[in-house]
């Protein structure tokens, strides 16, 4: 059976992404192939370029977006493996289904930043306190060698215990 000209126009947004652009979650380029294949899908199919509101949602989204890889919502269900998605496009597909090809960050808010800036502190605190812990370590190796070569067996337990609750 040949595809609809809209099925077809579709399937061209879908191939020219996968040809421009590759997905964060490398199955979702499988996932992509699945909607090709499929002409009931093609048909509900509605490429939209915003999520809001949409019931039947899927996204996909290419490396460096900026958003979330992949997922599948229907109604306040999400599935965000493709294989799970897949399994519930077999059982039932809901019309419209809204589809989403992601490849550009969103829009710069300020609650955007903020939130940015308040992960690049969490991260840096995270950083800081593994640096903390392994110098805190190669001091407490540092002072065990230094019990071992004195035979000091009670600052040798002392050393060992503190470094096995670090």
């Amino acid at each position: 059976m040949e595809k609809s000209k809209e099925a077809r126009s579709k399937a061209e947004v879908i191939r020219a992404f996968l040809d421009h652009h590759q997905p964060k979650l490398p199955e979702a380029r499988g996932f992509l192939q699945f909607l090709l294949a499929k002409d009931e899908i093609l048909r509900r199919l509605v490429i939209v370029d915003d999520l809001d509101g949409c019931e039947a949602a899927i996204l996909v989204s290419a490396k460096g977006s900026g958003t979330w890889p992949f997922f599948y919502r229907y109604g306040n269900r999400f599935y965000h493996k493709t294989s799970q998605a897949v399994v519930e496009l077999m059982k039932f597909v809901p019309e419209p289904l809204y589809l989403r090809l992601s490849t550009e960050p969103p829009p710069m808010t300020p609650e955007r930043e903020e939130f940015l800036r308040q992960l690049a502190t969490w991260q840096e605190e995270i950083f800081m306190e593994e640096v903390r812990k392994i110098n805190r370590r190669q001091e407490l190796l540092s002072r065990i060698d230094a019990a071992l070569a004195a035979g000091d067996r009670a600052a040798f337990m002392r050393y060992s215990e503190e470094l096995r609750r670090l």
